[in-house]
């Protein structure tokens, strides 16, 4: 736990040592994180689309290059909810736990690969 806690703090005075803290607002800062979902979205969507028997060192390469942009992104996207839980005068963790209180007590079912909340 402490050293996600430290991340947090590095990325925290990273956006404000790149004025990303004193020149955005929470609103550009989801448009960036949206931005950086549909990037990781498009590297899914590929490494899905690869979704066969490995048929050679090329396409092992591909699959690596693409595993390591799904990576990056999940990361960028991290950074950026970061920097728009601290713009929003938040702290991600606090947010986390919040979240999983209420989501900790949720019923449902999966449905289609997407876990359905019951009302």
């Amino acid at each position: 736990m402490k050293r996600y806690e430290e991340l947090e703090t590095k990325v925290i005075e990273w956006g404000r040592a790149k004025g990303i803290l004193d020149n955005s607002d929470p609103l550009r800062q989801l448009e960036k994180t949206q931005e950086e979902l549909n990037e990781t979205m498009l590297a899914l969507i590929a490494l899905r689309n690869m979704d066969h028997p490995v048929l050679g060192e090329e396409l092992t390469l591909a699959r690596e290059h693409i595993l390591t942009e799904v990576k990056d992104g999940i990361g960028d996207m991290q950074v950026t909810i970061i920097l728009l839980a601290e713009l929003a005068g938040f702290n991600l963790v606090d947010c986390l736990g919040h979240s999983y209180d209420i989501i900790s007590k949720r019923t449902g079912k999966m449905v289609n690969g997407f876990f359905v909340k019951d009302k």
